[in-house]
């Protein structure tokens, strides 16, 4: 919940920020700041759900199964489950004594959540990269090099990555003890301690880590501004718009345009900078209120749809998750 706030307050911060929206690590479409936080503030969200429906499944005392097959004392399960904050006894004795689902369900959840957390740090490597720019770390979370006295690495980032192989590990080294397991107990269910305990610090470290960096990091507007209009990322609009106002059929426009992006790269420009002749050349209709959806942010502020990423959504997405976390 701290890590979704952290979010939260930087999508709110940078709702109508235009940065470029990648597929392939290749610029795509332009996009907000604010729709890029809110796309983690989902993930992590999901994650939140995910622990809370495995402590509805799993939240059950196993106490007085005994060693398998129960008790002949007259004994309040129901009781002393309540007692103990557990939702309620477990409903079978051999499947008490022998179950791991409740450490193999912790440890799925963990690995899923890490992976979110994983994906962001990659995502903070390159984006502080030189080559990049868009985000700045402060030295609480990067550290210099030895040798170079330019460099300024994303240390924090680099180790929630690395923090998702030990929990991976974990995971996978638990479900191979269980696999071949006859019921009821055998002694082989001790390892999963170790896994559960070292996967659940590894986590919450890195859990906490992201919080620190996302609190931390400042986003360049400047530079997320100058690369959201690189790579002909209003294509998408242009074609949208020859669609839409001139009635043609997307496969038409499709190639229309990617005539018109031909054009732009022979003349070493990009859409936005072709004059009205020239996109006349490749179709007669076009006017030039073509003009008005090649702008980034004509074409962010366009993306109305639920769940969009015009600033105007991604502002009441923000609200939705501030009374969720109510």
């Amino acid at each position: 919940m701290a890590l979704i706030n952290a979010l939260l307050s930087q999508a709110e911060a940078g709702a109508d920020w235009v940065m470029p929206g990648f597929t392939h690590l290749q610029v795509a479409q332009p996009v907000t700041w604010g729709h890029h936080m809110m796309a983690y503030v989902e993930m992590f969200g999901r994650d939140l759900s995910r622990v809370r429906d495995a402590r509805k499944r799993m939240n059950e005392s196993p106490l007085g199964a005994a060693a398998l097959a129960g008790t002949s004392f007259p004994i309040d399960r129901h009781m002393t489950a309540e007692a103990l904050g557990f939702d309620r006894p477990s409903a079978n004795s051999l499947d008490a004594v022998s179950d791991r689902d409740f450490a193999l369900e912790f440890l799925s959840v963990a690995s899923i959540s890490a992976m979110h957390l994983s994906r962001f740090a990659e995502e903070l490597v390159i984006w502080s990269s030189a080559q990049f720019r868009f985000v700045a770390l402060s030295d609480r979370f990067s550290t210099g090099s030895s040798i170079m006295p330019q460099k300024k690495n994303p240390d924090a980032a680099e180790l929630i990555r690395a923090k998702v192989g030990r929990i991976y590990g974990a995971n996978t080294g638990l479900m191979m003890v269980m696999k071949g397991l006859p019921l009821t107990y055998s002694k082989d269910m001790q390892e999963d301690k170790e896994q559960v305990f070292d996967a659940a610090d590894s986590w919450m470290l890195a859990m906490a880590a992201m919080e620190g960096m996302v609190k931390d990091m400042t986003a360049n507007r400047e530079s997320l501004a100058a690369a959201a209009a690189t790579g002909f990322s209003t294509a998408t609009d242009l074609a949208d718009w020859l669609v839409r106002v001139l009635g043609m059929p997307f496969r038409d426009a499709h190639h229309v345009t990617g005539a018109l992006v031909g054009m732009a790269e022979s003349k070493g420009c990009d859409l936005p900078d072709l004059t009205l002749e020239d996109m006349q050349s490749e179709h007669a209709a076009i006017t030039a209120e073509v003009f008005d959806v090649l702008g980034v942010q004509n074409s962010v502020n366009s993306r109305m749809s639920y769940g969009g990423t015009a600033p105007a959504q991604v502002r009441i997405q923000v609200q939705r998750w501030k009374d969720v976390l109510k």
